[in-house]
């Protein structure tokens, strides 16, 4: 009993995730779109006339999430790391939708998987 209780709480936490859109309000410049997307998403960097390639991580390889593709601008992720990314995209001041959505089984091995994709 007392490990089914365990793995009762753990699933229900788990199963809480939060979609997230947003967009960049009209009229914002383009280098601030640009850093914007650097910042969230990460980028490739040259130097010495490409001689080396780095990558620059974003604050999406740092959370677990399902990016929503070819929509850029929706995210899924989980409930307690929303927080993170809402400061993130206030920061920047863009506009935001939020709705809670429950995880399956298939989103939460997603989100495994692509934690060990950017690590």
């Amino acid at each position: 009993m007392f490990l089914a209780s365990i793995f009762k709480e753990k699933t229900c936490e788990d199963e809480k995730g939060v979609m997230i859109a947003f967009r960049n309000k009209p009229k914002t410049p383009t280098k601030d779109i640009k850093r914007f997307c650097n910042r969230l998403y990460g980028y490739k960097d040259h130097s010495q006339k490409g001689k080396y390639l780095y990558q620059r991580k974003g604050l999406l390889d740092e959370i677990p999430h399902i990016l929503i593709n070819p929509i850029r601008s929706v995210v899924i992720i989980k409930k307690k790391d929303a927080q993170q990314l809402l400061n993130f995209l206030k920061e920047f001041d863009v506009e935001i939708y939020m709705k809670d959505v429950k995880l399956e089984t298939e989103d939460i091995e997603k989100f495994e998987t692509n934690s060990h994709e950017h690590n």
